[in-house]
């Protein structure tokens, strides 16, 4: 076989491998809810922990203790907020999201065969994809010197703005001990970390060039020239990284006008980073489709019952400490 046949299905092998592990983050499965743990003698009372900054209150989740849900891989209470920290239950649910294909209904596989179909019809033929030719026609139609959100220093300002929030709302709700507001923190950072992990792993294993990349082709090299190309490369960080927020914004808080609000956001802020030439249209498909997926398992399956953590006990501690050479303070707080 030469040479030049090997690299040839060397890239379509790198292609078809990275679509069929596409599946792993729309992970929709197991339809029934989950039936969060009874948190009765840890619940927050209506009064107290319940209001974010400026008394917004932040809602509880929706109960529903008729309907149970199937046993699955890393599934259950003990690996919902205040019974597992932070690290263990991104590793869990890096393993837990693929394991839930067995449990698929056919809905779910609607969803992931609609974002695989789209994506997969932009990415063709190999040699000069539909989604090359449309970014081509979007830089023309827009001139060089149109105004670009995605510089170095705007990458830094965006991300800035989307972070900051958070900050804010973590430090309120230790110093006013609301579990729900740092739950809500802290699920956003799960799945913002777990988005991170599937995000790159496809985007290594499919080895393709981005726009700015050679001629602009989006050819697809395989895990050989992966790291030559990074950043560059499909699916996209940047719109994985905001809708898997926009995923545990939407499901934790459940608020028809925000939700509305945060998929227009959604929209211009993928519609950006193809216009600004980062990225190629099948890779905010791909990538928004797999951050929302994400961001909504997490609530689904990771939430505490009405925010309360299982383990009781102050989020915020300032303590005494003595040492062979003198004391001091040691501060820690739960997340």
């Amino acid at each position: 076989m030469s040479a030049s046949r090997r690299r040839r299905l060397s890239r379509f092998a790198g292609y078809f491998v990275a679509l069929l592990l596409v599946s792993a983050p729309l992970a929709h499965a197991q339809t029934e809810t989950e039936a969060p743990r009874d948190t009765s003698t840890a619940q927050v009372p209506d009064d107290e922990g319940g209001g974010g900054p400026g008394g917004v209150r932040l809602p509880s989740l929706p109960e529903s203790p008729s309907s149970r849900l199937r046993p699955g891989l890393f599934l259950g209470d003990e690996f919902r907020y205040g019974n597992l920290m932070l690290p263990l239950r991104v590793l869990s649910d890096i393993v837990a999201i693929p394991a839930g294909m067995a449990l698929w209904e056919p809905h779910d596989w609607g969803a992931f065969s609609l974002v695989t179909l789209a994506t997969g019809a932009l990415m063709f033929p190999l040699n000069h994809p539909f989604d090359a030719r449309i970014q081509r026609s979007i830089q023309q139609a827009l001139g060089p010197d149109h105004f670009r959100v995605w510089t170095p220093v705007g990458d830094v300002l965006v991300n800035a703005a989307l972070w900051a929030p958070m900050v804010g709302l973590l430090a309120w709700g230790l110093a006013n001990n609301d579990i729900r507001a740092v739950q809500y923190v802290s699920l956003t950072v799960e799945a913002f970390a777990v988005t991170q992990a599937f995000h790159l792993t496809f985007k290594l294993l499919l080895g393709r060039e981005g726009p700015r990349n050679g001629q602009g082709l989006g050819r697809i090299f395989g895990p050989s020239e992966s790291f030559n190309l990074f950043p560059a490369g499909t699916p996209s960080g940047h719109t994985a990284s905001l809708y898997a927020m926009m995923g545990v914004a939407t499901a934790y808080l459940d608020n028809l006008p925000l939700t509305l609000a945060l998929h227009a956001f959604g929209l211009l802020f993928a519609a950006t980073i193809v216009m600004d030439d980062y990225h190629f249209l099948s890779d905010v498909i791909w990538g928004g489709a797999m951050g929302y997926a994400i961001g909504q398992w997490v609530v689904k399956h990771r939430a505490s019952k009405g925010g309360a953590s299982a383990k009781g006990g102050p989020l915020f501690m300032v303590m005494p400490m003595v040492t062979p050479r003198g004391g001091g303070v040691s501060a820690g707080f739960r997340f």
